[in-house]
């Protein structure tokens, strides 16, 4: 799947090494609850189970920048876009490098993520993410993409870089835009 500068691939085992660039980095990690993964066979047994033979209810992709065909700039993975499950209802998640922040990459990479989900998933009512209350980024490319807040969940989930204690996070929601009901 393409869009205007990005190309979504579905996460393969060779995407390990870039993956691990990714999920090593503490700054890219800071709001996940899972944390940073130390080593290449950690980021590997992490990805492991957002592959589609080891998970068939996803939908995960690598995003990779598209270098102008004018430049000699080669393509370059920035993250990771899907879903781990689809019912009963998909749960959005994705990360990116700080290299590719700021640039509006999430938000192009989700619009194109939900077009190809709602066309290969749509018997799919409705995507859900979670993201922590302070993630102010997430929640700006969640909204600008046409989710919406649905609620609060209070003291939910530890996100390690931030401390030990639970933290709130807000559940965003889309509905399938043409449902098959």
């Amino acid at each position: 799947m393409d869009s205007p500068r990005l190309r979504l691939i579905q996460i393969a085992p060779e995407h390990a090494e870039d993956f691990h660039q990714i999920w090593s980095n503490p700054e890219a990690t800071q709001w996940s609850p899972r944390g940073i993964c130390k080593t290449l066979d950690e980021s590997r047994q992490w990805m492991s189970g957002i592959l589609p033979e080891k998970n068939p209810d996803g939908l995960n992709y690598a995003v990779f920048t598209r270098p102008e065909p004018s430049t000699n700039q080669e393509s370059m993975m920035i993250g990771v876009i899907g879903v781990y499950r689809s019912s009963p209802k998909a749960e959005l998640g994705y990360i990116y490098h700080p290299s590719a922040w700021g640039q509006g990459y999430a938000t192009e990479a989700l619009t194109a993520f939900l077009k190809l989900f709602w066309e290969l998933k749509p018997g799919v009512e409705t995507m859900e993410a979670l993201t922590d209350y302070e993630n102010h980024a997430s929640i700006k490319v969640l909204t600008k993409c046409g989710f919406h807040e649905t609620r609060r969940l209070k003291e939910h989930v530890v996100v390690l870089s931030k401390g030990a204690e639970k933290r709130d996070v807000l559940v965003f929601e889309i509905k399938n835009p043409a449902p098959l009901n």
